[in-house]
Formats: C-alpha cells, structure tokens, sequence
C-alpha cells in the first residue's frame, strides 16, 4: 500500500548521528585511558628501574637517580592525572579536556626520555649506545599498547622521544653507525602506521560494545512493550466482552421497544436513548476493531463483487445523517466488479464518509465517487470541508489523534477512524491517498484493481425490505439478557427462534423443530469455556447443511479457527439490530447447501 501525505524533513537533523558518533569514540577512548592507567604505569615503572640497573652498570649512579627521579616522577603525574582531572569519572562536559592533558604529559615524558637517551649516547661505549637505543625503543614500543587507545597521545610521545634523538644521533655519530638514526626515523613512521591501526581497532571495539549496549537497551525495551502489549491486550480482552453484553442487551431491547411506541414523544425520546447507544457502541466497536486488526484477528476475504451495491448501500445510509446537517451528498458511480474483501472496502468508505459527514459544515458538499481507469478503479470521498493544515497530515493517521469537528452536534470519537483505515487499506493491498488544504477541503481515497468491463456482472437484486416465512433462527448466548433482548427482537421480525444457553441445549431443542435452521447466531465465548465457533461446526453437523451464521464477539483475540469455517459473519459487540437485520436479509437470499 502507498501512502501519500506531505512531510518535509528536517535536513540539519542528517548530519546529528555522526557528530553523536564521534562524541561517543571520544568518551570512550578517554575511559580506556583512564581505566588502564595504573597498568601502562606498573608496566613503565618497571622498564624505568631495568634501565636505571643498566645505567649502573655503565658506572654512572648519579645519572641513573636523576633518571629514576625524573622518569618516577612523569610516571607519578600520569597515575593521579585521571584521578585529579576527572574524579568522578569521564563524561560529555570534561572528555576533551582530559584527553588534551593526556596529551601535553605524553609529550613532556617524551622530552624526558628523548634527554636522558641523549646524555648516555657515547659512540665509544657499547654498553652506552645500547642504553641509549633500549630507552628511545621502551618508551615507544610500550606506548604503542598502552597509548592505543588515543593517537593523539602516541603521536606525542613518539614524536618527543624519536624526532629529537634521531637528529642528535645523524648530527653527533660518524661512520656506518649513522645508518641507525635514519633507521629510527623509520621506526618513527613504522609506529605511526602502527597506532593508526590500533586506533582503527579500538573504535571498532567501542563500536561493537556500543552496539551490544544498545542491543541489550532494546532487547529490554523490547520485552517491556511485549509485556505492555499483553497485559492491554488481556485487559482489552476482558473488558470488551464485559462491556459489550450490557450494551448488547440495551440494542436489542431499545429495537424491540420501538413498535410498542404509540406516542411521537415516545419516539423522540426513543430516539435520545439509541442515540446514546450508539455513541457507545461506536466507542467500543473502534477499541476492539483497532485492537483486533493490531492482533491479526481481522483476515481479508477477496472475492468478486459489484462494487456499485456497496456504494449504493452506503449512500443510503448516509442520505439521512448528511441531510440532517444540510449537507449534500453527491454521487457517481461507474460499473465495476471488484476482486476483494467488500466489507472491508465498505468498512473503509465508511470512516472516510463519517469523517467527511463530520467535519463539513452546514451548506457543504461531501461526493462519493468511482472511477474506473483500465483495471484498477478510483475510490474517492471529498468534503468542502475547514481541511487539515499541513502539519497535522501525518498526525490525524495516528491512534487517538482528534481535529475539532465543524458542529456542536458533532459526534466524539477516539481518533480511530484513520488509523483503522490505513491498516484496512493494507490489508487489502490498496492504494490510499490523502490530500487536504486548509479551508478548502479534504480528498481521500482508495485504488484496487478489478475485473475487465467485458467480466462485469448484473447488480444483485436487493434483498427484501421485509423477512417472511417464518424463518427459524438458532440462537445461542449464555447471557440470560441479551438472550431474552435478542429473543424478542427476532420475534418482533416475523421469526421462529431457538433459543440456548450452550450448544449441547441447542442441539436438544432442535431435535424437536420441523424445520431446518435458516441462520444460526452464536456468541463466541460462552459458559464453561465453551467456543462459539466450535457450537457453529456441531450446529451445521448436526444438521448436514452448511447454515450461515453469525458469530456475535466481545473478544479482541483467538479467531484461529474462523480461517476453517466458511459462511460466517463476524459482528463486534455491542451489534447494532440494523447490522444483525441485514445480515439476516442476506442469509435469506442465499439459502443453505446440504453438505
């Protein structure tokens, strides 16, 4: 499915992950400093007291406690530096300032090491000039490991140490000796390329901790929404069909009231009551629907349909709510046969038309309109409507998100009717557009493919205003109040019923009938754990004949076996009698099958 919306991106927010990124490498290469100072210092105290032993041995004491002293000492400030500069450890505010001294006191060990390396440098002495080498080589050599964590730091070492001491040794020795000062300038470069490689690996290693650290957030995160997400999905589960039986009892009594009424403040009054019913009932039906399609429990059901019934059926269930608000209704429909679920293209009209309906004013337009364009056809419903501003386009497709309606009278939602769309729509595979500009109007619309012209069928005749015969309906429900609400009401329209607690008394009752059932309607989760869908399979069995059925739910959830069954409407408590009464008519016209 395609959404077209407007939304303009933020370019400055392109270049914010980077600059993150590289804070992030810094704080951590600062924390490895800081975490592997007492280490780096243990291992140079004891390369500082080696040497000092072999500059005792060359016979000069005097130079080998100024060295320990000097050396000691820049060992000294490395190992309290972190804990002076940064007690409390390394963060966002002192990182580069901890990581700039690191660097100055790397330097000046360099320069101490460099001088010492010079004043025991005597070409005439062996032993000498393998004191000499061995302090330039230790410093560096170590501080490639230590330092790794941060080039800066190694750079600065190294650079001290070798630059000064190769130029001093290609100044003061002669012969074939001097080769050994260019080749400690290539050493020089030979570590550079080294710590270049060791920094590569370390920020590839905080990369890596970074990415567990976030992995482990998420997996966290992750589980707590999982576990959010059922606990309100069993707490949605309970409460809607809580919910919807009281509700559901209320319809069915409110439709069997209306032929009693004799006086027209009788009906107007009647009329107040249903209309508070139905804002609940619409209120509950969108929870449990939105709920139901979050779950997967709502399955697309393709099949070939005249599209032109549908739109029809609902211009006329919208001819009287637009006419009361002084809004016109235009149509147009163009013949076509659809290969698709029609109630959920219905279901989908349906929000966009209540929305249209809603939000424009009186002396408005609101048009529902097909167009046919080679195998796909154009669903459109526009307003002229106040529209959306640009801002809030993208918002009004999000859960609980409410626009002031144009009027007073103006039903309250929950924000879901937009939402339900765009998931319905994907369901389907369908192209949804949404456009809208503010004081002129909103466009919206869904595109599906369909049958060639030449494959286009009759319109079904419409069914029956009115049930006849005397059909015989099975009804199943354990609540005693919506039983005897839903008894009256099927009686009320020229129906037999069969009414039963539970499946086995249905079977009983219907045992002694004479006729075989037109429509079985079933709740779906009934007393002792007993499963409407399971009562519909032992009904049909126990008839042979393939009887169509209703299955009335409060449930969010557990519509696995409905994939089995075929010839099942699914009505959301609580049911409005209109939507049952329909459902009626339909099974009427299409008679049941023996098996």
């Amino acid at each position: 499915m395609t959404d077209t919306t407007r939304h303009m991106p933020d370019p400055a927010s392109a270049t914010e992950p980077a600059a993150t990124d590289l804070e992030q490498v810094r704080m951590g290469q600062a924390r490895l400093l800081r975490d592997r100072t007492g280490m780096s210092c243990l291992i140079i105290g004891g390369v500082i007291l080696y040497l000092a032993i072999l500059i005792m041995l060359a016979g000069q004491f005097a130079v080998a406690a100024s060295w320990v002293a000097a050396a000691g000492s820049m060992v000294g400030i490395v190992f309290l530096y972190p804990r002076l500069a940064v007690p409390d450890g390394v963060d966002r505010t002192n990182y580069r300032r901890y990581l700039t001294g690191h660097v100055v006191i790397s330097g000046l060990t360099g320069v101490i090491w460099a001088l010492f390396a010079i004043a025991i440098l005597d070409a005439g002495s062996l032993l000498h000039l393998f004191i000499a080498i061995n302090m330039v080589f230790a410093i560096t050599v170590g501080g490639m490991m230590p330092s790794a964590e941060y080039r800066s730091t190694y750079i600065a070492l190294a650079t001290a140490t070798l630059v000064p001491f190769s130029a001093y040794w290609l100044i003061t020795i002669d012969g074939p000796l001097r080769l050994i000062g260019l080749g400690l300038l290539i050493y020089y470069g030979f570590g550079l390329l080294v710590s270049a490689r060791a920094e590569i690996q370390t920020k590839e290693m905080l990369a890596a901790e970074r990415n567990r650290e976030l992995t482990r957030r998420l997996q966290e995160k992750n589980a707590l929404i999982e576990k959010v997400s059922a606990e309100k999905s069993r707490f949605l589960a309970a409460t809607s069909h809580d919910m919807s039986q009281p509700l559901q009892a209320q319809g069915f009594f409110i439709g069997a009231m209306r032929p009693l009424m004799e006086r027209p403040d009788q009906t107007a009054l009647l009329d107040k009551i249903e209309a508070c019913w139905q804002a609940q009932q619409q209120l509950l039906q969108a929870l449990v629907e939105t709920a139901r399609l979050d779950s997967g429990a709502i399955v697309a059901k393709p099949r070939a349909f005249d599209l032109t019934s549908v739109l029809t059926g609902l211009e006329q269930e919208f001819a009287e709510p637009a006419h009361d608000n002084e809004i016109a209704l235009e149509t147009r429909f163009e013949p076509a046969v659809l290969d698709s679920d029609p109630l959920l293209v219905a279901r989908i009209l349906r929000n966009l038309l209540s929305n249209a309906v809603k939000f424009t004013p009186a002396g408005g337009r609101v048009s529902l309109q097909s167009r046919r364009d080679g195998d796909r056809v154009r669903i459109e419903v526009c307003d002229t409507g106040n529209g959306i501003p640009a801002d809030a386009i993208d918002r009004v497709f999000d859960e609980y998100v409410q626009l002031a309606p144009t009027r007073d009278n103006a039903p309250k939602g929950l924000g879901l009717g937009l939402p339900i769309v765009r998931q319905l729509a994907r369901k389907l595979g369908a192209e949804l557009t949404f456009d809208s500009t503010p004081g002129e109007g909103t466009r919206a619309s869904i595109t599906l493919a369909c049958q060639p012209v030449g494959e286009i069928a009759a319109p079904a005749s419409p069914s029956p205003a009115e049930i006849t015969g005397a059909p015989l309906i099975v009804l199943v429900e354990d609540e005693s109040s919506v039983r005897d609400a839903l008894s009256i009401l099927l009686t009320d329209w020229k129906c037999r019923v069969i009414a039963a607690a539970s499946g086995a008394d249905a079977i009983e009752l219907m045992g002694w009938a004479t006729s075989e059932p037109a429509l079985l309607i079933v709740d779906k989760r009934l007393a002792d754990g007993e499963d409407g869908l399971e009562t519909i399979a032992a009904l049909r069995s126990e008839v042979a004949a393939d009887i169509p059925a209703v299955l009335l739910t409060g449930d969010v959830y557990q519509f696995e076996k409905l994939a089995g069954l075929d010839n099942v409407t699914v009505l959301t408590k609580p049911t409005d009698p209109a939507q049952l009464r329909q459902t009626l008519l339909d099974s009427l016209a299409h008679p049941p099958h023996a098996d």
